[in-house]
């Protein structure tokens, strides 16, 4: 038999103390969720996040230092670059920082897709996999707030790319030191594995996986099972590629 989450279904709560409560009162968020599945506040905040990063990097980085960054955390793709012909070269940084800027100023469409693809996928593991009883704009309303808490990481960025931080080491993979990867200079398969193992990041997935367990009314082990046990997966698969390709 599923244990039935034991939160008290209090009033209904205001968006924006829903943002709030997702930092210091999660299950209250989230139970709420179960009433409403509103979702606009918590998504204009991660897009307008976004914005701010962009400008924060386009003036304190620069997109050219933003992709030699980037390129350099792979080593073959530093060695194919230093084979390059000055022509190849330039289309080669000059398409990633087009990447970067598609990611970052079609924040509003592609936020939106990246979340509910992890919506998604999210939903159908606590429901099939675990026997749950969400549905998908509850789950994808419980990705919009725990997402705010990675947020943290960018606004952090922001402020220390404002006060002085050099751009000469700035990746998005590892914007600031809240990852173990931050502290290694060599890339590789244990610099990638360590970036993954970020403070945010496992705070967020903490509170995806309360989340989770509150809408689907599962099991609490159940939700974090699944959000960790797909990050388990990717940071893997990261790692081995990293491995092969370094």
């Amino acid at each position: 038999m599923q244990e039935e989450l034991a939160v008290a279904e209090g009033a209904p709560l205001s968006q924006m103390e829903r943002v709030v409560d997702t930092f210091v009162a999660p299950s209250k968020t989230f139970t709420d969720v179960r009433r409403s599945t509103s979702w606009w506040l918590p998504y204009i905040l991660i897009v307008l996040v976004s914005y701010g990063l962009a400008f924060a990097v386009s003036q304190k980085v620069g997109w050219t230092q933003l992709v030699d960054n980037t390129l350099r955390e792979n080593p073959k793709t530093e060695e194919k670059m230093a084979n390059m012909t000055p022509q190849q070269l330039a289309m080669q940084q000059k398409g990633t920082e087009y990447v970067f800027k598609g990611l970052f100023y079609g924040s509003p469409i592609t936020t939106g897709i990246f979340l509910g693809i992890i919506a998604l996928v999210m939903w159908g593991t606590i429901n099939f996999g675990f026997g749950g009883t969400s549905s998908f704009m509850q789950v994808f309303c419980v990705i919009n707030y725990a997402w705010l808490i990675a947020c943290l990481k960018s606004v952090l960025a922001i402020i220390l790319l404002y006060v002085g931080k050099t751009g000469e080491s700035f990746t998005m993979d590892s914007m600031v030191g809240t990852d173990l990867g931050y502290y290694i200079d060599t890339p590789g398969a244990l610099k990638t594995f360590l970036t993954s193992i970020d403070v945010f990041q496992i705070w967020m997935m903490i509170v995806l996986g309360i989340g989770l367990a509150i809408v689907a009314r599962t099991k609490r082990s159940s939700g974090l099972i699944a959000v960790f046990g797909w990050w388990l997966l990717i940071v893997l698969i990261k790692t081995g590629f990293a491995a092969v390709s370094s």
